[in-house]
């Protein structure tokens, strides 16, 4: 006689972990609404058909340990995988953070440079005006630069 696989339950099992009677789950199979296994005769509900129909399933405990145990083997190696790929996860952050960093920098000295250039043009201008100023004293003769009036 072959074991029956951890996932399935048989019809008693399956009514009675989504908490309706024997009756209305053979009503359910026969419209489509819950598909079975069969396996030497006998009618199975697999655990993820029953979650697919009636969402909350209260599985029996012994269930409940064969699929723990079941899921320990593969366990140790999805938790390995999901170390190295946090592990990576947490370097791409980094970098990310390291790239925004230096994005932020660079907007913040481009912002100082606009600053400094609109000061340039500002004292250029100063300069433009001090010098026309110099330029129209030059031209004036020594007694009326002497005698002009502030």
């Amino acid at each position: 006689m072959s074991k029956q696989p951890s996932n399935l339950l048989n019809l008693t099992q399956a009514a009675e972990a989504v908490g309706i009677t024997r009756k209305t789950l053979y009503s359910h199979i026969d419209k489509g609404l819950v598909s079975v296994t069969r396996q030497n005769g006998k009618r199975y509900v697999d655990v993820s058909e029953l979650i697919r129909n009636y969402g909350s399933v209260s599985l029996p405990e012994v269930k409940v340990n064969d699929v723990t145990r079941s899921q320990t083997k593969h366990d140790g190696d999805t938790i390995l995988a999901m170390q190295r790929e946090l592990v990576e996860l947490r370097k791409l952050i980094e970098r990310q953070q390291l790239l925004l960093e230096d994005k932020q920098e660079a907007e913040r000295l481009r912002e100082e440079i606009v600053g400094l250039q609109s000061e340039h043009v500002i004292a250029m201008q100063e300069l433009e005006k001090v010098k026309a100023e110099l330029d129209g004293e030059r031209k004036k003769g020594f007694f009326e630069r002497l005698f002009t009036k502030y």
